[in-house]
């Protein structure tokens, strides 16, 4: 359809709530930051519940969810997120109480200082989509021969790494070693590109991991640094799934 921004974020705000059922009613969504990409929109949401005790304890849990407009609806092309933070969030919560009456958790946000901002000047779009190319070409040679140092040398040397499973690294050096510690747990041979969102300094990308009749789908957020290389990385994906086609 290829509608204007304008167009697909009003149509976004009037489509009913997407993706899958909430797994308890208190759970409200706060939606951080959303990409639109001609008919594709990236959305990033915290899944957030009320302390049952009234007390300002953390039940929230990040995700991000990709969505293609089709006629004046929304479909899902995928949700992303740790299903075992939000089991052990839900488990937590229950230990503490349960529910409290009246309480939605719809004042809650999403946690500060989580992820940076993107750098605030946008660069050109085609020098993004080049930036982009390369490291989709990279990350796809990178298997065959084994060497990641190529895909590594794309980040900045302050790069801040997010992996909703692993955790949290910083410095180019860090995210060497990070991909090649992934690298040796997967049973994952090849990585593609099977589509991006490009908005600004933000990109998404969802990304398909696949292996001997095994494929996993990772969303992967990328913050554009100026002269070819990234100062962001966030990796989120569902272990549950990594496991189910790990067996």
């Amino acid at each position: 359809m290829g509608g204007s921004r304008d167009a697909v974020a009003a149509a976004l705000a009037r489509s009913a709530r997407i993706g899958g059922a909430d797994p308890i009613p208190e759970m409200s969504r706060f939606t951080e930051w959303t990409m639109i990409d001609g008919d594709l929109v990236c959305r990033y949401v915290w899944h957030n519940l009320p302390d049952p005790t009234g007390g300002t304890t953390r039940y929230t849990l990040p995700g991000t969810e990709i969505l293609r407009r089709v006629g004046d609806r929304f479909e899902t092309v995928g949700e992303f997120y740790n299903g075992d933070d939000a089991d052990a969030m839900i488990a937590r919560r229950r230990a503490a109480g349960g529910a409290v009456a009246g309480a939605d958790g719809g004042e809650l946000r999403g946690i500060v200082g989580w992820a940076p901002e993107p750098m605030p000047r946008a660069a050109d779009r085609a020098e993004v989509e080049r930036a982009l190319a390369d490291f989709a070409g990279r990350l796809a040679a990178a298997p065959a021969h084994g060497d990641w140092a190529p895909v590594a040398a794309l980040f900045t040397d302050e790069v801040r790494v997010r992996d909703h499973v692993v955790g949290f690294v910083e410095g180019r050096h860090a995210l060497h070693a990070y991909i090649l510690d992934g690298v040796r747990r997967s049973p994952f041979t090849g990585y593609r590109v099977v589509l991006r969102l490009v908005d600004g300094n933000r990109v998404a990308v969802l990304l398909r991991a696949e292996g001997a009749d095994v494929g996993l789908d990772v969303n992967v957020v990328l913050h554009y640094a100026g002269e070819g290389r990234w100062s962001y990385v966030e990796v989120v994906y569902n272990p549950q799934q990594l496991a189910r086609v790990s067996a």
